[in-house]
């Protein structure tokens, strides 16, 4: 079984840099990057990052600011630990999923008096069911709804980590100048596939890429469209240790 250990990697990267540039905004009320004209010292990050309490003292005198600042930053680096104890318990349960034999996905448009026709997905694989939809305008509802699905189920997602693990091993780089993350899976994987350490499907970006990236990952495709109902079916016709990794 392939280990997820470079994305593990980048999710405590990932963190830590959180962690510093935080400490920094609450330190001077700013951040480094920010246009030199909005570099303003201000207490705006003690403001959003203290508790009730500890702000009330600040402002009444109780506790000096370098106090205040200290406070802030136990506080979020606290809350920040636990996010990513989260993130890396995901990880581990999406690498113990079962690897993703076959998947078929049902999509159904439903009349709505406000947004026209809607998408209801339904998902099955040997790695689980799951539903999605999706309403609104301005975007792709079809894969918003297939994301919804296929995000919720672990084995769907083993296929992206697998391949942005191994695209990392063989030395391509999902750092990104233009991503407000700092990464793109568009670089590992393809696009649609989130801008996070660990990669996910990206709601609006249109079904094709979907199938782009799991044609590439080594799943026979099949498509069919009908009036009211879209249905794709993929089955895997390679080792998942064997595919290719993205270029």
């Amino acid at each position: 079984m392939l280990k997820f250990d470079l994305i593990r990697a980048e999710i405590l990267e990932d963190a830590e840099q959180q962690e510093k540039k935080t400490a920094f905004y609450i330190e001077n009320g700013f951040l480094l990057n920010w246009a030199e004209q909005n570099r303003i010292f201000s207490d705006n990050g003690i403001e959003r990052y203290s508790t009730a309490r500890r702000l009330e003292q600040y402002k009444n005198g109780d506790i000096s600011r370098a106090e205040a600042v200290k406070y802030a930053i136990a506080r979020y680096n606290r809350q920040n630990s636990k996010e990513t104890a989260k993130k890396l318990a995901q990880l581990d349960r999406i690498q113990n999923a079962p690897e993703l034999v076959w998947c078929d996905v049902s999509v159904e448009f439903r009349r709505s008096s406000v947004w026209g026709y809607n998408p209801h997905v339904e998902s099955r694989s040997n790695g689980g069911y799951t539903t999605g939809t999706a309403s609104g305008c301005g975007h792709d509802k079809e894969s918003a709804a297939i994301a919804q699905a296929w995000n919720q189920n672990d084995s769907l997602l083993k296929v992206l980590c697998t391949m942005k693990e191994k695209a990392l091993r063989a030395g391509i780089s999902d750092s990104s100048a233009t991503a407000c993350t700092g990464r793109s899976n568009a670089n590992v994987i393809g696009y649609g596939a989130g801008y996070s350490a660990i990669p996910y499907f990206e709601g609006g970006v249109g079904t094709s890429e979907f199938l782009h990236i799991m044609e590439k990952s080594g799943f026979a495709v099949s498509s069919y469209y009908g009036k009211r109902e879209n249905s794709y079916t993929f089955e895997r016709q390679e080792d998942p240790e064997s595919a290719e990794p993205a270029e």
